[in-house]
């Protein structure tokens, strides 16, 4: 087994396994950020310019996941994070950005929605195929 490093928009390793059924076939780990929209959405694009038109990094995505970091001590105006898509493609992966309001009763929290939250920095990890 051999690990590369490479430097492209979003971070990335690539990891070639020695005997595998398919020797051109090889893993990489993509790490990147991203930046919520106006309707909670943040979206990374982990192709050879970062871009939406750009060559993907992978063939096919294993697995993705998505996080974010807040110290607000309020609990309803923390950020929650949800995996939303992996694109088909290998292109992209995309997450909604969301916080919790609510109705106060007798000081109790009730009838709590779910709104989405803009400017949220988003971590991304994602493993996937690549055919070199």
């Amino acid at each position: 087994m051999s690990i590369e490093f490479f430097s492209l928009a979003p971070t990335s390793i690539q990891v070639l396994k020695a005997g595998e059924s398919n020797p051109k076939k090889s893993k990489r780990i993509i790490y990147g950020q991203a930046t919520s929209d106006a309707n909670g959405v943040a979206t990374l694009y982990f192709t050879d310019n970062g871009l939406a038109n750009g060559n993907s990094l992978l063939t096919t995505i294993d697995y993705a996941v998505a996080s974010v970091y807040s110290t607000n001590p309020s609990i309803n105006a923390r950020p929650r994070v949800q995996m939303r898509e992996k694109n088909v493609a290998g292109k992209y992966v995309s997450a909604n950005v969301t916080n919790i309001s609510g109705v106060t009763v007798l000081g109790n929290n009730v009838l709590g929605s779910e709104n989405p939250m803009s400017g949220v920095l988003v971590d991304f990890m994602i493993l996937g195929s690549f055919n070199s």
